[in-house]
């Protein structure tokens, strides 16, 4: 994906969310969050996102997603996610992070997040610094079957040289 485009993606997310309208969190995603990030309670301009997420064979009803808000930065946004199932079981969604050096470690801390549900896909975006021309990238696919996010691209560009490329460098792709 360009990254003028994942660029665009979390602009409109972020409009989606400024405008959205009050969502109703479960208690135990609220309780789970604001433990996770005390600011969240009483910052009204950290994301607060929902929604329904497909079905599998085995459970056709779907999980309902919520990406919530943690931190504001200077020109990122830190969001935690979790996915709750309909029978009301709660799990925090922990995703694979690619660094440029290939290695793979798991986190539940989300930079820059935002859901496509067109395309079932979790999408992060962090600036290196503000001026973007370097930093990380990745695209997750939601697999009804398991109830998470499978890890289908990351990009990373580690030197902050003042050149902008049109895409960054692709360091795992599925």
């Amino acid at each position: 994906m360009k990254m003028k485009s994942l660029f665009a993606l979390a602009l409109t997310l972020s409009a989606v969310t400024a405008f959205a309208g009050e969502i109703t969190i479960p208690k135990e995603v609220l309780d789970r969050h604001t433990n996770a990030c005390p600011e969240f309670a009483s910052n009204e301009y950290l994301q607060r996102e929902a929604y329904q997420l497909p079905g599998s064979e085995y459970s056709p009803k779907g999980a309902t997603l919520y990406v919530l808000g943690c931190e504001m930065y200077a020109y990122n946004s830190l969001e935690k996610a979790y996915i709750v199932s309909p029978w009301g079981e709660v799990t925090n969604v922990a995703v694979a992070e690619v660094a440029a050096d290939g290695s793979i470690m798991a986190t539940s801390d989300l930079m820059g997040a935002g859901y496509d549900a067109e395309t079932k896909t979790l999408v992060t975006f962090q600036k290196g610094r503000g001026m973007g021309d370097c930093g990380s990238s990745a695209t997750y696919q939601y697999s009804p079957e398991n109830q998470r996010f499978v890890l289908i691209e990351a990009r990373v560009k580690d030197s902050c040289d003042g050149e902008f490329e049109s895409e960054w460098p692709v360091v795992y792709k599925k």
